[in-house]
């Protein structure tokens, strides 16, 4: 009687269980439907904007080369021998891959780098267009000797009046070239990618498309013509993106389209959803697998469940060894199984390294979306880590967005490849709830090549790991010993920086900006030495980046701009010839509204008119924020100083935005002249900016000039003023006065 009734018992258990486990595999099964339903959704939301943002990059790269040709072009008998502008325009169209190049004059003349000549291969009416809009690209048409669907690019020739026509520079290229460039978005032929144009007319396919116009080619068509293809003509017509599903011949598609930057184009993407409903099959087998074992272990555990007594150990493990939050191992656990793993590597001599992943502006990510997703995305990044690890390998998470990896090292480039390929598969795997979050991993690796202690090795990761921190785009960085070295100079310099400032150990140096003809001082600018009484003098290059990040360069700069004041008021004083000084200023300053306020106060001051005194700003400080440096710019003229753009060419300068900043003068970067005596093209280069700057109303002056041939071509192309060791080194203060003092005498 006894064991009916157990066993009555247990089949009720048994059958309760059995239920409990159906009906959540019924609840855990529509959730996995809807999660893969906003995973498809998303992927193909994330393949049109791919391919838009391809493509717009693709035709964006075309159009500069071309500018590049015709600025090229523009120079003096450029376009006076027809044999050699068409050796010219080959050369260039070898090198840039197109399949012609040509320039077509302002009576509609189009000669090509081949050689052929034609009449209005551009339209006039297609002309006017790229003098208006700058640039022009053709729908698909045929080309004019070979017969292939092509495409043609063209800008206008640079022109010094307003209204005139230097005529245009164009190129051509064939329609399968662009299709190649889809082929990537189309999964290699399982999906489809299609440029087209608001009307449906397909300007290019991959795979090649039999049809000309998607919205009305009928049963051949790969839409029908129901709600989902006028969807996304009501899109298109507005300009807007969008994403559509269709079945066709019972196979079920998505579809994503977004506007290009260019001719009112749009970017169309198909991909199948086989793989998700294959997903979805693999994953409802599991889940009846995992019911039957769950039932099966349900019936196991009914028998042993008086006799578990080892919870409370098990609780004690948790608290110490596992993580809550993620359910990995925690800092302890990887502590204390670290020694085993590290012999284990050393005994099959295998090298290994300790790497430290955190997530960027975790902080940001919890403001924005909240904790719980928060949470959501740790646990996710901490699963798709430890999925990574192979045997023998360690992983846990350290402390908030931290994580520990102990992995096998074979050799650096392949540790690095592995990392990253980590760090993009943390990236992917965080979203939650349909919300894909902006998510970048950054990582920090230490070859264990000594026997320290483990806290030094978590310590040198660290370290990698703010080196990729500094770094912009780069997902990871070992540790170097110098990088270390200098972490500890950066920091001696920041505990003696604001004593030296107040010991005045700072000093001022001038380095004149002198005319070419007379080698006479024209003005000047203020340099900064650090004069350190142990160190000696301490190269700017040392601590001027260290003081850009901590915010020290404030001072020093408020401290440069009155020492350049005091001297001023000081010449003008004693008599001495009294030039204007540049002086240098971080963009810090540019946050503040009342810097030019501050720096019109501090001149009237010292009494000196504000026309003495140039402000110079860096060419990363101008083009950092355009907006604010065109108010900057403007102000500071109100107020009667000069502005000077610094540095010019040493970074990713944008002619373009030139127009629109009003600088007094522009310096050109040392670095143009390093290479450019034995270098046509570098003084053909040197020539056009002189001469453009020029053209815009600026002043140019020549940095770098440390050679009387450099002097001669600088002075021949019309630059302005030279600053360099062939006139003058940076002077102190009193051998510069003399300077200008001899220089008055000897008139």
């Amino acid at each position: 009687m006894y064991k009916t009734t157990g066993f009555k018992r247990a089949f009720v258990l048994i059958l309760a269980a059995a239920t409990v486990v159906a009906a959540g595999s019924v609840w855990y099964w529509r959730q996995v439907t809807e999660k893969l339903s906003q995973d498809a959704r998303a992927t193909i939301i994330g393949a049109g904007r791919e391919l838009a943002e391809n493509f717009d990059r693709l035709l964006g790269t075309e159009f500069q080369v071309l500018a590049s040709v015709a600025v090229s072009l523009d120079q003096p008998g450029a376009l006076d021998n027809r044999k050699k502008l068409v050796n010219y325009l080959d050369r260039q169209n070898r090198r840039n891959s197109f399949t012609l190049t040509g320039y077509q004059d302002s009576q509609g003349k189009a000669i090509f780098s081949d050689g052929h000549v034609l009449q209005d291969f551009i339209s006039v009416q297609d002309v006017e267009d790229i003098y208006t809009r700058g640039h022009y690209i053709s729908g698909r048409r045929k080309g004019p000797f070979s017969g292939r669907d092509i495409l043609v690019f063209a800008v206008p020739m640079p022109s010094k009046e307003e209204g005139q026509r230097n005529g245009i520079v164009f190129a051509t290229q064939t329609i399968e070239f662009y299709a190649q460039a889809l082929a990537a978005n189309a999964l290699h032929g399982e999906g489809l990618s299609f440029i087209l144009d608001r009307a449906g007319d397909i300007i290019i396919a991959y795979p090649r498309a039999v049809y000309d116009n998607l919205f009305k080619a009928g049963e051949d068509s790969h839409f029908d013509h129901g709600r989902s293809v006028l969807r996304m003509q009501q899109d298109m017509s507005r300009g807007e993106s969008g994403w559509t599903g269709y079945t066709l011949r019972g196979e079920h598609r998505f579809a994503s389209y977004t506007p290009l930057e260019y001719n009112e184009w749009y970017a169309l993407s198909v991909l199948p959803t086989k793989s998700v409903a294959d997903r979805a099959q693999t994953l409802v087998l599991l889940s009846l697998i995992l019911c039957l074992s769950i039932i099966v272990v349900l019936g196991i555990l009914l028998v042993f469940i008086l006799r578990m007594q080892s919870q409370s150990s098990r609780a004690l493990y948790r608290m110490g060894f596992v993580d809550p939050l993620t359910e990995a191992d925690n800092l302890n656990a990887f502590r204390f199984k670290f020694p085993r793993a590290a012999n284990a590597f050393k005994e099959k001599k295998q090298p290994y390294a300790l790497v430290m992943v955190n997530i960027n502006r975790f902080k940001a990510l919890n403001d924005i979306y909240g904790f719980e997703q928060g949470d959501q995305v740790l646990k996710q990044v901490a699963s798709a880590l430890q999925g990574s690890l192979k045997e023998g390998e360690l992983f846990c998470r350290s402390s908030a967005d931290i994580f520990l990896l102990l992995l096998a090292c074979p050799d650096r480039s392949e540790l690095g490849r592995r990392v990253e390929e980590l760090a993009g598969q943390a990236g992917r795997y965080c979203q939650s709830d349909g919300k894909c979050m902006p998510l970048s991993i950054t990582c920090g690796a230490y070859l264990v090549d000594e026997e320290v202690p483990f806290y030094i090795m978590m310590d040198r990761a660290n370290l990698a790991w703010a080196s990729a921190k500094e770094h912009a785009g780069q997902i990871c960085a070992f540790y170097d010993e110098q990088y270390r070295r200098q972490i500890v100079t950066e920091k001696q310099i920041e505990s003696t920086m604001e004593q030296s400032l107040r010991d005045g150990e700072f000093k001022i140096y001038l380095q004149p900006k002198c005319d070419f003809k007379t080698a006479r001082t024209h003005s000047a600018e203020a340099l900064v030495r650090w004069m350190h009484p142990k160190r000696g003098m301490i190269p700017p290059d040392s601590f001027i980046p260290v003081f850009e990040k901590n915010g020290f360069i404030l001072k020093l700069d408020m401290f440069m701009l009155e020492e350049t004041l005091r001297l001023l008021k000081t010449w003008k004083e004693r008599g001495t010839p009294v030039v204007p000084v540049g002086v240098n200023f971080s963009r810090l300053h540019l946050q503040d509204p009342r810097f030019i306020e501050v720096l019109a106060q501090t001149a009237d001051k010292y009494g000196v008119d504000h026309h003495l005194l140039e402000v110079e700003l860096t060419e990363s400080v101008v083009f950092g924020n355009v907006d604010l440096m065109k108010q900057v710019v403007d102000g500071l003229h109100e107020k009667g100083f000069s502005v000077a753009m610094d540095d010019f060419g040493a970074g990713y300068s944008s002619l373009n935005v030139l127009k629109n900043l009003d600088f007094d003068c522009v310096k050109l970067d040392k670095e143009f002249l390093a290479c450019g005596e034995e270098n046509p093209r570098m003084r053909q280069i040197i020539s056009g900016l002189v001469h453009m700057l020029k053209s815009l109303g600026s002043g140019v002056v020549a940095e770098g000039v440390e050679t009387p041939e450099q002097a001669e071509f600088l002075s021949r192309i019309g630059c302005d003023l030279a600053q360099g060791y062939l006139f003058s080194r940076p002077l102190p203060p009193q051998d510069f006065a003399q300077r200008l003092i001899d220089e008055r005498d000897k008139k």
